[in-house]
């Protein structure tokens, strides 16, 4: 539009030029020969025969230079005058691609500008995804976590009713050098599973310090049956333990189940002989 606009407001100095040409050989010929002395009176003769054929050759110099030096002038100036026209195109055309480089880097500016609040952005969403990701991981732990705690409790209560309730007011007699240690196991049917594994841990320490003394010429009298289920058991209870919640954990350590499991395991290494024999 703008190239447009500018091509409408130029003058064709061509034209101007070759227009003015043709008024001045008009002039020239029609006005100014016709004023000068004559070559002859014929009527049919050229502008040749009629005004110039006569003249000498330093006349006809003289008049042929000073004709067509206002030609020559007239297409200078018309030479001078386009190349300022186009040098003045040159320079609008020079401003208006400035302009443009102008207004590019201001577009380019603003694109990289969204660019970057777009990288921003970007990034809070990533951050918002981590965070829920991280959240969502947590959830899923701490349900998982949760889901174990339920079980290990489930496994707890199985445990004392199954296990533990078995040795309930059991007694134990382990004859010594100096003498038979008596004992007994509590009645932990009526108890907390926790408080009855508990107590639990306390009797099998009991138990076994005192098969430390064991006599071996003598026979002891122990509930190996129910005390040979243990170690299995407990064993299940202790695999949990890095499945569980840090609340559980605590709880587990509270129990004292690897020193019971530990105790066990004493006690029917030392009673193997009795027991296959009991078996």
């Amino acid at each position: 539009m703008a190239h447009k606009q500018r091509g409408k407001g130029r003058v064709n100095w061509l034209i101007v030029a070759f227009g003015l040409t043709l008024a001045y050989v008009f002039v020239l010929g029609f006005l100014l020969l016709p004023a000068t002395a004559s070559c002859t009176d014929q009527f049919g003769a050229s502008l040749w025969q009629k005004y110039l054929a006569c003249r000498p050759a330093n006349e006809l110099g003289d008049f042929l230079s000073g004709a067509f030096a206002p030609v020559a002038f007239l297409w200078l100036v018309a030479a001078v005058l386009i190349q300022a026209q186009e040098l003045r195109a040159q320079r609008e055309e020079l401003a208006l691609t400035r302009q443009e480089l102008a207004d590019s880097r201001e577009v380019m500016k603003e694109q990289a500008e969204q660019a970057r609040k777009q990288a921003i952005q970007a990034q809070r969403q990533a951050d918002f995804i981590g965070d829920q990701t991280e959240n969502l991981k947590r959830q899923s732990e701490e349900y998982y976590r949760e889901k174990q705690d339920r079980i290990f409790d489930e496994a707890l209560q199985a445990l004392h009713k199954g296990v533990v309730s078995q040795l309930s007011n059991a007694r134990y007699k382990v004859p010594s050098a100096t003498g038979i240690l008596v004992g007994s196991f509590a009645d932990y049917r009526n108890m907390e599973p926790e408080k009855a594994v508990h107590q639990l841990r306390g009797a099998l320490q009991d138990l076994n310090r005192s098969l430390a003394n064991l006599d071996p010429r003598q026979e002891p009298d122990i509930p190996i049956v129910s005390i040979k289920v243990l170690p299995d058991a407990l064993d299940k209870l202790i695999a949990m333990k890095d499945r569980l919640s840090l609340a559980h954990q605590i709880k587990f350590d509270s129990l004292g189940l690897a020193e019971s499991c530990a105790d066990a395991k004493s006690i029917i290494d030392k009673l193997k002989p009795s027991a296959e024999k009991h078996d």
